[in-house]
């Protein structure tokens, strides 16, 4: 999320970010904790009005919280950030842009006002591509970085791209996480521990509400929704 221009393309502009939220509440959409988000998967919660949603964001930016969480905070949105604990307090660049990542006591504020924390592995860009060894090993360190420094349970582990083989699934319930995130949604059946998000982007507004629809899924599921994208 950000106001400025020098970022990359998948960045989100605040104006589109609001303009998307005023859509889906004013939609029959209905947005979710994550942990309620669960619940539903697991069906021991009813969403009697609207279509269930839950949001994200990956990485914990710093301008989430300059940016995003006023606008959450104002209409009492839930919301999820997924970080990487070695990334808190820390900074990168992007093209020629500085990017600094939320501090501790930035995220036991947005903690103590109802922002859901989870762990991120930014390594690589799909799971797939880390060597197994470092994918167990931040499994169980993050989390207990994070609930060390937080003072409270972890139950989500986020990445980019790719689902979890069957050992490193075993590792994920038996340390205790709730769900695993990833980006391909689908309209396959739902998985905890595969639960595919659509990332939103600041493209035309058009392609968002083709995303929100079940079209978008349906053509995920066919492969064809990269030729749609690039050739539309």
């Amino acid at each position: 999320m950000s106001k400025n221009p020098d970022v990359y393309r998948l960045w989100l502009s605040t104006n589109s970010f609001q303009k998307q939220i005023e859509y889906l509440t004013g939609n029959n959409f209905q947005l979710l904790a994550m942990d309620d988000a669960i619940l539903y998967m697991k069906r021991k919660k009813s969403v009697e009005n609207g279509r269930p949603i839950a949001i994200t964001f990956d990485n914990g930016y710093q301008e989430f919280y300059e940016n995003v969480f006023p606008i959450l905070i104002q209409k009492q949105y839930p919301a999820t950030i997924l970080i990487s604990p070695s990334k808190v307090g820390t900074s990168t660049t992007m093209g020629t842009t500085k990017v600094d990542y939320l501090s501790w006591g930035t995220l036991k504020e947005l903690r103590r006002n109802g922002i859901i924390i989870g762990a991120y592995e930014d390594a690589a860009w799909n799971i797939n591509d880390i060597p197994g060894d470092v994918v167990r090993a931040h499994i169980v360190e993050y989390k207990k970085i994070l609930e060390d420094r937080l003072g409270e349970q972890i139950h989500y582990f986020g990445v980019k791209e790719g689902v979890p083989e069957p050992a490193i699934r075993d590792l994920l319930v038996s340390e205790g996480y709730d769900a695993f995130l990833t980006e391909c949604p689908t309209h396959r059946k739902p998985d905890l521990y595969a639960i595919g998000r659509i990332q939103v982007d600041d493209d035309d507004f058009n392609i968002f509400l083709t995303k929100v629809s079940r079209t978008y899924l349906f053509f995920k599921d066919k492969k064809s929704w990269k030729y749609i994208r690039e050739y539309s």
